[in-house]
């Protein structure tokens, strides 16, 4: 086992990069297996990312997570009155190379620190969960358990941390050996070289037949956007003209009417309880297309 201090690995160098390219880390465990909730969502997806063909841009939930990192690993520290240093830790386990960045690690009981801030904080999803002791999100899940198979280590601590109030909730997350054996099998598949793509996953194209009749496609889309917007300017003038009066004439007929709005389901206190996905219609399949 390996561990780096961040001075030594400094996140978004190259020498991290490299590092990130040539090892399955924790975070990137759900994706490996297939059951990420965000991008890279499949093993194709994560394939891409390590080899540089795809870049993931970072949003406002994962840097206020970043911002806001250092005061929450200050405030369990204050709680536990101990030191837990943020580093990165590579291993080989059954002939994977597999690692995980630590929000911190002690390394005097072998004890790691996961640091979560959800934007909602106190009202978070995340919050309501550890709060009620339920079952952690199967992408933190498979994190903690990785991060535990990477170190040895026997006892996590899951920080939820609230930034308006400054408070944290803990869970404590032991290893599962059934979950770090199914994330080892992961690994292991994933490094057998170059995934197969999932139906969700975009392959870039080299069909001839697809590629002809993209072109054409994207050739009426243009002439459709120049129709839209002449419709949209003529809809406006033939409403303005008829200064609120329903017409007909010359072939078109306009009609004002009021229909009433949406319900918001989710002002409802009453449904609060109530699970929804009982009373959901089955899946139905779409398909989008749009030029780039």
């Amino acid at each position: 086992m390996q561990i780096i201090n961040n001075t030594d690995l400094p996140q978004g160098s190259q020498e991290w990069l490299d590092v990130r390219s040539k090892h399955g880390m924790a975070s990137e465990a759900a994706s490996a297996l297939g059951v990420s909730k965000w991008d890279p969502k499949t093993p194709y997806a994560l394939w891409k990312v390590k080899t540089g063909e795809t870049v993931i841009e970072t949003n406002f939930a994962m840097d206020h997570g970043n911002r806001w990192e250092d005061p929450a690993r200050k405030s369990f520290e204050k709680e536990m009155d101990a030191k837990w240093e943020p580093v990165v830790v590579l291993n080989d386990i059954e002939g994977v190379p597999i690692g995980a960045s630590l929000d911190g690690f002690n390394k005097d009981d072998h004890t790691i620190l996961e640091i979560k801030c959800p934007l909602n904080g106190a009202t978070s999803e995340l919050w309501e969960i550890v709060f009620n002791d339920d079952q952690l999100p199967e992408q933190y899940w498979l994190q903690c358990q990785q991060q535990l198979l990477v170190t040895g280590s026997q006892t996590l601590y899951f920080w939820v941390f609230d930034t308006s109030s400054e408070q944290g909730l803990l869970r404590v997350v032991t290893p599962c050996k059934s979950t770090q054996e199914r994330i080892i099998q992961g690994w292991q598949d994933y490094f057998k070289g170059d995934p197969e793509p999932a139906e969700v996953d975009v392959v870039n194209s080299t069909d001839a037949d697809w590629l002809s009749k993209a072109k054409e496609w994207r050739a009426i889309q243009d002439e459709l956007q120049v129709l839209k917007e002449m419709d949209s300017a003529m809809r406006k003038e033939l409403i303005e003209l008829s200064k609120g009066q329903s017409y007909i004439g010359g072939g078109v007929q306009l009609k004002h009417t009021t229909s009433k709005g949406r319900i918001n389901y989710s002002k409802i206190t009453e449904l609060g309880d109530v699970d929804l996905e009982l009373y959901r219609s089955p899946d139905v399949v779409k398909h989008y297309l749009k030029a780039i």
